[in-house]
């Protein structure tokens, strides 16, 4: 018997970062549940060893002998990934290999920082990153393996936050169990993985698993695709979200917890060689201000902890875009995170996926594809532009983070990075990409447009501001260097 199913929660608001016009539609309230599709308990859905024939045929027509679904071993033959069958969930073998990490907006929209400091594209620049061969589970970890566990007495029970609504609540108790567990915190995600024989994976193997090394934005390459649904249905249900690798669900169904703490400038360490930030900075100030009132609103002799906030790093439907969410929400939090997050804690649609290290008998495999090039840096007549934009700083902490840059070339890295200046920036205006505001050397620029983003040939005028003004930075060198 087949049931009609409806969708549970819709995710539409979490598949971008920085939307522009070109994606307004994003922006939009939610649509209303519509159907799906015919939905079928897990057990009785087709495994990826279980392809009909028509589809074995049409794999392969349209793959190579030695392409996505197939790996070198260390003979440099080619085989298909292994699959690994565990209680409750078929694991693949993902390949080692060279991918680009991260994701470059559409557009550098500093102003918001002006009044409210905030890092919102942690995912800039792309950079190349390295995974070994691991497994991954080919789909969410489901209501009915997490209760499982439970009933072993390795997992706490779920619990959804305080005013949203347990999403298997009003679906029959068959399909509930094949939806993707939500409302659990990392810890209990970590502890669920653990009795599983698996861990969390890092936030690379993550986006690894879902991109490949071909550089796409969405697991099933780099166009969104109306006939996939963003809601939570049973895992694994829909084939059309399926990533490079084969796994399902990564670019709609639940968003999904990785083991790696969330640090806002993540993406830029690689690049830098030492702090940049004040401790007295603008963002220092801004999240101060921002947990006093999350922990304490007006309450006198209340301190809120100190710093920065643990959060670990979760992942959805962009696969080079990162966010963060903490265990659990403070006492009189606001409903959404100093850089405009709504997700926190436990949320109903939080959910994850386990990865393994390859056992003792497991053969290492590499991917056979070659990874997408990727240009760090760009050479505009006499200057070279570094590809990363860090996030609200001010003047100085700009000039730190530009000549703290060593960017790897070949055998050497790249030094003698600078702020430009501004009559620098109208040269550089086909690449700069605006509407900024940017800091310059001798003060601060904005890109005067009527669109966001703005053309590439649009003016560029010098901003009034102070030296201790929030704005976003890149750095130039000069080529002679």
């Amino acid at each position: 018997m087949t049931t009609r199913v409806l969708l549970v929660v819709s995710l539409g608001l979490v598949a971008c970062e920085a939307t522009s016009r070109r994606y307004a539609a994003l922006d939009a309230p939610p649509p209303a549940p519509v159907p799906v599709g015919d939905a079928r308990p897990l057990t009785e859905l087709t495994k990826v060893t279980e392809l009909s024939e028509a589809e074995k045929a049409k794999a392969a027509k349209e793959k190579p002998a030695c392409g996505r679904g197939s790996g070198r071993d260390i003979h440099g033959e080619c085989v298909p990934l292994a699959l690994w069958d565990t209680e409750h969930v078929q694991r693949v073998q993902i390949p080692g290999g060279v991918f680009v990490m991260g994701n470059v907006p559409e557009h550098f929209n500093s102003s918001p920082s002006r009044e409210l400091p905030a890092v919102r594209w942690s995912g800039n620049p792309p950079r190349h990153e390295m995974v070994r061969s691991f497994w991954m589970d080919l789909h969410e970890v489901t209501r009915a393996a997490y209760a499982a566990c439970v009933a072993a007495g390795a997992c706490t029970p779920s619990q959804c936050p305080e005013g949203q609504v347990d999403p298997g609540r009003d679906v029959e108790p068959h399909v509930a169990d094949s939806l993707p567990q939500t409302c659990v915190s990392h810890k209990q995600a970590e502890d669920y993985c653990r009795h599983a024989g698996g861990r969390l994976p890092s936030e690379a193997e993550w986006e690894y698993a879902g991109r490949g090394p071909d550089a796409r934005v969405w697991p099933w390459g780099n166009q969104i695709k109306d006939d996939i649904p963003q809601g939570l249905y049973p895992a694994g249900h829909v084939r059309e979200d399926s990533s490079y690798f084969g796994l399902r669900g990564m670019g709609s169904n639940a968003i999904e917890w990785t083991a790696d703490v969330y640090e806002g400038d993540a993406a830029l360490k690689p690049f830098v060689a030492e702090a940049f930030r004040a401790a007295d900075g603008p963002l220092a100030v801004a999240r101060a201000v921002f947990e006093q009132a999350a922990f304490c609103g007006d309450k006198p002799g209340c301190e809120a902890p100190k710093g920065e906030p643990l959060r670990h790093v979760y992942k959805y439907g962009n696969l080079g875009q990162r966010r963060g969410a903490r265990e659990s929400r403070p006492p009189r939090f606001p409903g959404v995170e100093l850089e405009g997050w709504d997700v926190v804690g436990a949320d109903h649609r939080l959910g994850f996926r386990c990865a393994a290290d390859l056992r003792e008998a497991d053969k290492p495999l590499q991917v056979p594809a070659a990874v997408a090039p990727i240009p760090i840096v760009r050479s505009e007549g006499a200057l070279e532009l570094f590809g990363g934009v860090v996030e609200a700083v001010n003047q100085e902490e700009a000039r730190r983070f530009c000549a703290g840059l060593r960017v790897p070339y070949g055998a050497e890295a790249l030094t003698g990075f600078r702020l430009p200046r501004l009559a620098e920036v109208e040269q550089l205006t086909a690449v700069f990409r605006g509407p900024g505001p940017f800091w310059a050397e001798d003060g601060a620029a904005v890109q005067m447009a009527e669109t966001t983003p703005p053309d590439p040939d649009e003016p560029w005028r010098m901003l009034m501001v102070g030296s201790e003004t929030a704005l976003a930075a890149r750095c130039v060198r000069d080529v002679q260097q």
